[in-house]
């Protein structure tokens, strides 16, 4: 990317910026700036991490998005930080990153979107481009017009940008609470299989801020640990079958920079929620399919979860889950496997499968691959066992 100051190279992992030899940029130097970072940057979460540096560019860790430009926010990236930081915790952490600058008598001059940045992973902005930043004996001159629309004044560029996040707030609150009317209300009124059959509650809890107060029956979020503590890192692509209020997808799409996440959900109601939240938050890599089919086929995945899924499929689809199963298995580098067999209890288990050596025996059985046993929880009534099966 092209700017009127530098040239940005963005890579997977890391972005180079790389200064203009003009004379407006001579006003200030790149040591300049790498000073005032680190003078800034000093025990707080809220500084890029700079990398490597030479006389005329320097080299960050990349980081999700911006809040915007020089210009203006971004507002459908300012829904996708909603999806995951409140409005109060994004003002608490920009109110945090004024006080740091203050404490360090750093006048940033060039407070705008386009410098603040969103890490998902960490849930922290991150200020970068320090460039024109004044401290010390660092007093650079400024180019006439420089962040001519937030202005040079750190408070008043920061108070304007908390009114147009307010904004864009109040236009997605409203849309929440039309969404919660319209379909949470309706959950459990009638019974689908593998759905929450509580009326007004999801299966899983819904992990967004917006969401908080949305009561939901079974808490997932110690099977999602396990998943993530055993599986094979990093990773780009997700499929996950059955995946209720997507706790899973959200958080594997918050911590991998994912480009896609698939779920399948097969309550019309929950169905119709997941594709609103990814209009709502701007969700660009949340693909949200209807309920498994026998014919349905399954695309290449690096990661494939089918938790508490499998025992629905074989009351449906009978020994035709087997092939579900198996082509699960084929289409993904690795799956992770949880059902209610024999040792279970829940609304309805598959008798045919005994204790976990019976499952894995199963899995074993449906395709060429190694089959771990991780661990066995209680969380669901009786004993369910969580498998990896990897290529």
């Amino acid at each position: 990317m092209k700017t009127h100051q530098s040239v940005l190279n963005f890579l997977d992992d890391k972005v180079i910026k790389i200064y203009n030899d003009d004379n407006k940029n001579r006003m200030s130097s790149v040591s300049n700036e790498i000073y005032c970072i680190n003078k800034f940057s000093d025990k707080n979460p809220y500084s890029p991490i700079i990398l490597n540096y030479n006389k005329n560019s320097y080299t960050i860790k990349r980081y999700d998005f911006s809040l915007g430009n020089t210009k203006r926010i971004f507002v459908n990236n300012v829904r996708r930080l909603l999806f995951s930081c409140s409005l109060s915790e994004v003002f608490k952490q920009l109110e945090e990153i004024e006080k740091i600058l203050k404490i360090k008598n750093i006048s940033h001059r060039d407070i705008n979107p386009g410098n603040i940045l969103f890490s998902e992973e960490d849930l922290k902005l991150k200020l970068i481009d320090f460039y024109w930043a004044k401290t010390d004996k660092i007093q650079p001159s400024i180019p006439a017009g420089c962040n001519a629309i937030y202005g040079t004044n750190d408070s008043k560029a920061f108070s304007k940008i908390k009114n147009q996040l307010s904004k864009v707030d109040k236009v997605v609150r409203k849309q929440v609470k039309n969404l919660k009317k319209s379909t949470i209300s309706y959950l459990g009124k009638k019974y689908y299989d593998g759905s929450s059959k509580h009326v007004g509650k999801t299966y899983h809890q819904i992990d967004i801020p917006y969401f908080r107060n949305v009561k939901f029956h079974r808490d997932n979020s110690s099977e999602f640990q396990d998943i993530n503590i055993n599986m094979t890192k990093p990773i780009k692509n997700v499929v996950d079958i059955g995946c209720s209020a997507c706790y899973h997808l959200f958080n594997f799409m918050r911590m991998f920079r994912l480009k896609k996440a698939v779920g399948y959900e097969s309550d019309p109601h929950m169905l119709n929620f997941l594709r609103e939240i990814k209009k709502i938050f701007c969700l660009d890599e949340l693909i949200i399919k209807d309920k498994i089919q026998l014919n349905s086929v399954f695309e290449k995945t690096d990661l494939l979860i089918c938790m508490n899924v499998h025992m629905w499929l074989r009351k449906q689809f009978g020994l035709g889950a087997d092939k579900l199963v198996s082509n699960m298995i084929t289409s993904s580098n690795e799956m992770f496997f949880q059902t209610a067999g024999k040792e279970s209890s829940g609304m309805w288990t598959d008798k045919s499968l005994g204790s976990k050596e019976g499952i894995k025996k199963y899995l074993n059985k449906l395709g060429e691959s190694k089959v771990d046993f991780i661990r066995s929880t209680g969380r669901h009534g009786g004993q369910r066992h969580l498998f990896r099966v990897k290529k």
